[in-house]
C-alpha cells in the first residue's frame, strides 16, 4: 500500500519558524472524601483523566477562598463515564484524588458499594460523542478552557508528524494487515479505551469510528504516557501513543519524556503542531485554527437555571469558566489554565459549535481578548505587536487587559 505523506516541512508568517508539513475497593490506609480533616465544602467532579493536570492547578485557588472554600474531589474515569454518572446519580466507585493546601496529591475513599454521585462531570467531548448519553433539561454542559489532543512517540523516533490518513491506517487497523511503518507492531500502537474523550475527539478528526480502534488499551492518560516513554529503550520508532497536550506538554523532557508529533488534517498541504514549534508552548495553531484536534473542556452539572443547583458546584463552574469573577480573579484563571497547558477562551480566534470533524471552525473575538498576557504567560514574553499599558490611554478604541492593549 502506498504510504500516505506525514512529513515534510514549510514556513509561515513573519518570524523563521518550521511548521512540518507533513474501581477500586476501599483501602483501609486512606482516608474517607467526606471526612480528609481539611476546610472546604468537597466538590465531587468525576470524568476525563485529560483534566487532572487543570484539576491540579485550579484546587488550591478554590481551597483558600475566603468565603465558601471549596475542595476538590476528583474520581479519575472517563469523560464519557463522567458524563453518564453525573447525569444518570450514578454512584461512581472509583478512588477518589484530592489535593492539599500546599498542594500535594492525596487518596480518599468512597463508599465501594454505592460509591459516590458527583456534582459534576467533565469531559473532553461533547455528550452527543459519547454512546448512550442523553443530557437530561435539567442539566447544563459548561464549557472551560480549550483542551488539546495529541499523537505522541517515544523522544528518540525518527518520526516528527503523522497525516489524518496515516492515522486512520495505523489505528483502524492496529499494525495487522495493512500498515504503514514503522507503526507495524500493535503492542506498540497505544490507545485510551472507547469511553476515552482523547480517543473520541481524535476518532472524529480521523474518521475513524469508536469501536473499530485497534491497538493496545491503556486505561489513564498516566499509564500512555508511561508505556510511550518507556518505550525509548525498546523500540522508540515502532511505538505512538494518544494523550492530551496537558500532560504531554508537562514532558516534554525530564524522567516521563515523549515528543508530540505534528498533524496533517485531511486536504491539507502542511501537518502541523499544535504551537508555532516542535519547542514553544504559545498553541499559535491551536488558537488559529490551523491544529484542528481540540475542544472546550465540557462541564456537566444539574442546572434548573443558569448556575448549578449545588452552590458549591456553582462555584467551581464559575472558576473554569470566569463567569462573574473579578480581574484579579480572571487574572488567576488566565495563569491556573497556563500552567495546566490549556487555552483560555479569552486567548482563542477561532471557535466550533461542535466536535471536530463534524462542526467547521469559525472566526472569534472574546468579549474580554487575553492573547497579549496568555502568551507573556505561555512563553515568557508577549508578541512585539503587544502594547504595553496600564490603562486605557494608550489603546485607542481597544482596552488595557492584564497589562496590555487588546483589541477591545
Amino acid at each position: 500500500m502506498k504510504r500516505p505523506l506525514h512529513s515534510g516541512a514549510c514556513l509561515f508568517g513573519a518570524a523563521l519558524v518550521t511548521t512540518l508539513c507533513t474501581s477500586g475497593l476501599a483501602n483501609a490506609a486512606n482516608p474517607l472524601c467526606s471526612a480528609t480533616g481539611l476546610p472546604g465544602t468537597p466538590v465531587y467532579l468525576a470524568g476525563s483523566t485529560a483534566v487532572k493536570p487543570v484539576l491540579k492547578e485550579i484546587s488550591p485557588s478554590l481551597a483558600a477562598l475566603a468565603v465558601n472554600p471549596v475542595r476538590v474531589i476528583y474520581q479519575s474515569v472517563s469523560s464519557c463515564t463522567g458524563v453518564s454518572d453525573v447525569t444518570t446519580a450514578h454512584g461512581e466507585t472509583a478512588t477518589g484524588i484530592y489535593w492539599t493546601d500546599a498542594g500535594v496529591e492525596m487518596p480518599c475513599d468512597v463508599d465501594a458499594v454505592a460509591g459516590q454521585v458527583p456534582d459534576i462531570g467533565l469531559s473532553d467531548v461533547y455528550a452527543s460523542s459519547c454512546d448512550g448519553v442523553t443530557v437530561p433539561a435539567n442539566f447544563k454542559d459548561f464549557h472551560g478552557p480549550i483542551q488539546v489532543m495529541t499523537f505522541i512517540t517515544p523522544p528518540s523516533s525518527k518520526e516528527t508528524s503523522i497525516s489524518q490518513e496515516a492515522g486512520l491506517v495505523v489505528y483502524g487497523f492496529g499494525g495487522v494487515g495493512t500498515t504503514i511503518a514503522p507503526w507495524t507492531d500493535k503492542t506498540s500502537i497505544i490507545q485510551r479505551p472507547d469511553t476515552s474523550g482523547t480517543r473520541r475527539m481524535i476518532g472524529k478528526a480521523l474518521g475513524l469510528e469508536i469501536g473499530k480502534w485497534r491497538g493496545t488499551e491503556k486505561k489513564g492518560s498516566t499509564d500512555v504516557l508511561s508505556a510511550v516513554h518507556n518505550a525509548d529503550a525498546t523500540s522508540p520508532n515502532a511505538t505512538i501513543g494518544t494523550i492530551s497536550a496537558d500532560f504531554a506538554d508537562t514532558n516534554r523532557s525530564g524522567a516521563s519524556a515523549v515528543k508530540i508529533l505534528a498533524f496533517q488534517p485531511k486536504g491539507e498541504s502542511c501537518a502541523y503542531f499544535p504551537d508555532s514549534s516542535n519547542t514553544s508552548f504559545d498553541k499559535a495553531n491551536v488558537r488559529d485554527g490551523k491544529y484542528p484536534i481540540w475542544g472546550p473542556l465540557h462541564i456537566f452539572a444539574k442546572a434548573t437555571g443558569a448556575e448549578p443547583d449545588n452552590a458549591a458546584a456553582a462555584t467551581v463552574v464559575k472558576y473554569f469558566t470566569r463567569s462573574g469573577l473579578d480581574t484579579a480573579a480572571k487574572q488567576k484563571m488566565i495563569d491556573v489554565e497556563v500552567a495546566a497547558h490549556t487555552v483560555p477562551q479569552c486567548a482563542m480566534k477561532v471557535t466550533r459549535e461542535g466536535e471536530v470533524g463534524v462542526a467547521a471552525n469559525a472566526s472569534y473575538a472574546p468579549d474580554e481578548p487575553c492573547g497579549c498576557y496568555f502568551e507573556l504567560k505561555a512563553t515568557g514574553a508577549a508578541p512585539s505587536s503587544c502594547k504595553v499599558c496600564m490603562d486605557d490611554s494608550p489603546c485607542g478604541a481597544g482596552k488595557c487587559r492584564y497589562g496590555y492593549c487588546e483589541a477591545k
